[in-house]
């Protein structure tokens, strides 16, 4: 009776044992989480979780063998691998390298509970110890999101002296009154600023960033310039005058700078400080040297108030005055000649690097007084700073090497006004195609300093003296000049 039961517990050893060498090596399919051992499932979990994060979605098509990792956690953790969502990008791992490590100890999943629904909590994970290698990347088929980057500096060319220097180039310039009229204007500068190879071309509606006075050629308007600023400016071998009457220059802010004469041709600047008494048209220059001749605004000297904010100092735009300005520092960029160089303020360095205020090296000539305009100046060379067109090669902040620019000359070398207080002349070589723009028509010849081709007349009272007191003073003043004190009345 014995041997029966002894048979029958050997037979059942010998059937155990070979079902558990087939399953070593021959591992059954693991198709679902009811043929899955708990433990199974857990190692294989652990595995997955000890794979690197650093990259969205890992497919491992191989992994090398460890003698700690048995056939069955491997093959569930590829099925576990393979059963995440795949976003894009997807990255392929072909094959894994793994370091032989101890295995990480499993905490069996309690008695009646699904492992599907509760991971197992791994203890005593060792850090792993290699990264595993990327040998493919495959490129997704989706289009990937675009990471943004940096645009190109778009200054490049552009003059270090002309790079940022341009206002109202944006909404935030500020709203401007025309002061000579009841009505609020509340017009706004506006600039835009394009570059070629050749040229910086400014195209501006001519309102300037600052309260004006247009003055009695009311009124300033709208208009639409397009100026060409050479960028690559180089001297010539000799001067070309500027035109006498209308642009010769612009301001940053895309108003016109023009030369010295009034319509009538006399020195507008020369009669605005009352050198002499203008008899053939009312002409007054108003806050910041300048005014309007119908709807063209357009500056005769000074123009550094573009760069200057009145609230700051707790002062209004009519309190403007050239003295206002910081003489201990150079003054800044405030336009560009037609020939592409730079008109700075009046403070800069002289030859000798000297920082000062810069002078021309014009003077009257004997018994005249402007009324004839640029007839009645010489030049002088060395009388000033300045050379005749107004220009100097010197060093200017911000470049490493002196550079021939303009000042705005407010004082000549003389003592007098800064006659031609912008330029006379362009030391290098003007764009044409800036010459009379506006709505004056174009220019009226250009001139040498005493040639005699002046539009000043000299017809009327000698000097702009009159013969007799007029009933009035003058245009735009409250008295008559001094030397009117000895004028009887007129009948």
């Amino acid at each position: 009776m014995k041997k029966p039961r002894i048979l029958v517990i050997l037979t059942g050893i010998v059937l155990l044992i070979a079902t558990v060498g087939c399953s070593a090596t021959a591992p059954a399919e693991v198709t679902s989480a009811a043929n899955i051992d708990a433990t199974v499932e857990a190692r294989a979990k652990a595995l997955v979780a000890a794979q690197p994060t650093h990259i969205p979605v890992v497919v491992v098509k191989e992994v090398t063998r460890t003698p700690n990792v048995d056939a069955t956690v491997e093959a569930r953790a590829k099925q576990l691998i393979a059963a995440q969502p795949t976003p894009t990008p997807v990255v392929v791992v072909k094959e894994v390298t793994h370091t032989p490590a101890t295995e990480p100890t499993i905490a069996p999943a309690p008695a009646g509970t699904s492992v599907l629904t509760n991971t197992p909590v791994p203890t005593n994970i060792p850090a792993p110890t290699h990264t595993p290698v990327l040998s493919e990347v495959i490129v997704p088929t989706a289009k990937p999101t675009r990471i943004p980057t940096a645009t190109p500096s778009l200054n490049i060319g552009i003059p270090k002296y002309m790079d940022g220097v341009w206002l109202c180039t944006d909404t935030s310039a500020p709203l401007v009154d025309d002061l000579s009229t009841q009505q609020s204007e509340n017009y706004r500068c506006s600039v835009t600023v394009e570059y070629t190879d050749e040229f910086a071309i400014v195209k501006s509606n001519g309102i300037p960033n600052h309260d004006y006075e247009s003055g009695p050629g009311c009124c300033a308007g709208e208009l639409e310039y397009e100026w060409r600023i050479p960028l690559k400016p180089e001297l010539a071998s000799s001067v070309t005058y500027a035109p006498v009457v209308g642009p010769v220059a612009i301001s940053v802010n895309g108003v016109p700078f023009y030369g010295p004469e009034e319509g009538p041709g006399g020195d507008a600047v020369a009669l605005h400080f009352e050198y002499f008494v203008e008899d053939r048209q009312p002409i007054i220059i108003g806050i910041c040297g300048a005014h309007s001749a119908g709807t063209e605004f357009h500056y005769h000297f000074d123009g550094n108030c573009v760069h200057w904010h009145p609230e700051e100092e707790k002062k209004e735009w009519k309190d403007w005055d050239v003295d206002l300005l910081v003489k201990d520092e150079a003054s800044p960029v405030i336009g560009f000649s037609f020939d592409g160089y730079p008109i700075y303020g009046p403070y800069g360095n002289d030859s000798n690097n000297t920082l000062k205020e810069m002078t021309s090296s014009y003077r009257l000539k004997a018994g005249k007084n402007g009324y004839d305009g640029i007839d009645d100046w010489e030049y002088v060379q060395g009388l000033g700073d300045l050379d005749e067109c107004n220009g100097i090669t010197s060093e200017v902040t911000g470049l490493n090497e002196p550079l021939y620019h303009y000042h705005a000359s407010k004082t000549s070398g003389s003592g007098e006004i800064g006659f031609p207080y912008f330029i006379l002349c362009y030391s290098g070589i003007p764009e044409t195609s800036n010459i009379g723009q506006g709505d004056q028509g174009p220019a009226q010849g250009s001139q040498a300093p005493g040639s005699g081709t002046g539009t000043g007349t000299g017809n009327g009272a000698p000097g702009g003296k009159p013969e007799c007191l007029p009933p009035n003073p003058p245009p735009g003043k409250d008295n008559y000049p001094p030397d009117w004190s000895d004028l009887i009345p007129c009948s």
